[in-house]
């Protein structure tokens, strides 16, 4: 019967603990989604601090982190130890708490904990403002960036009765890849965008040529490439965003 009790009690203490943190992860959520009247993502920030002036600089930098698609918005900023009503305010507002030279007290610590919210020790102005810098980025999104994966150089072309006209090419930079884009260059000029009909290294199919060897190319749907032309391999990647720091003049 104790061991029976043992387990029970093992077994809510972890549903508990899950639904500690199914609650956190949601905070987390609301707080980095909500959004401010204006329609723009909204991060609200409490900051508890040790002394005055501190919690007035880092009120100010985070309220002057540059970015137009974002709203940081300081919900609070006072000296002292970070107490329990602190925590409830956070709560209501979705802020993170940052405790800058300062801690949360047991009371503080147990009602962060249950209401999900995130708080957050430093001493250093510079880590907040890094950390700061990286949530606001998180929330600006992806954007899609061009890589230049490889170039081929054309060296000469001939007819294939099975794909037409075929550049016999060397990959002097990067590697040739098959199932990317690419591009026909003439005399550092686009002159052709679409994709590869075949990549031949002597008489095998092949899914990418290296740097430094010799292939065949055939480019789908074209047919006047031309010795000297560059064949340039390229695939676009999903990048996050990141907030730019601006020099002052």
């Amino acid at each position: 019967e104790k061991k029976a009790r043992e387990l029970v009690g093992l077994r809510e203490s972890k549903q508990r603990e899950k639904r500690q943190m199914d609650l956190a992860k949601e905070r987390r959520t609301a707080m980095m989604a909500s959004l401010s009247e204006g329609g723009l993502k909204q991060l609200a920030i409490m900051i508890k601090g040790d002394v005055q002036g501190s919690v007035e600089a880092l009120s100010d930098a985070i309220a002057n982190i540059p970015t137009q698609e974002v709203s940081v918005k300081v919900v609070s900023s006072n000296v002292g130890g970070i107490s329990e009503s602190d925590i409830d305010l956070a709560a209501a507002s979705n802020a993170l708490v940052i405790g800058f030279n300062v801690r949360a007290d047991a009371k503080a610590r147990k009602s962060a904990q249950e209401s999900g919210v995130d708080v957050r020790y430093y001493s250093v102005i510079y880590d907040v403002m890094d950390d700061m810098r990286d949530a606001v980025s998180g929330l600006l999104g992806t954007e899609t960036k061009e890589q230049i994966v490889g170039t081929a150089e054309v060296r000469e072309v001939f007819e294939a009765s099975k794909w037409g006209q075929v550049a016999g090419c060397l990959v002097v930079e990067g590697q040739v890849r098959r199932g990317l884009p690419i591009r026909v260059l003439r005399d550092n000029v686009v002159i052709y965008e679409g994709e590869l009909e075949s990549l031949r290294r002597h008489k095998d199919d092949v899914q990418k040529v290296d740097a430094g060897t010799e292939c065949g190319i055939a480019v789908k749907n074209y047919n006047d490439v031309r010795a000297g032309d560059n064949i340039e391999v390229f695939e676009r990647i999903e990048v996050q965003r990141k907030v730019v720091e601006t020099a002052e003049a």
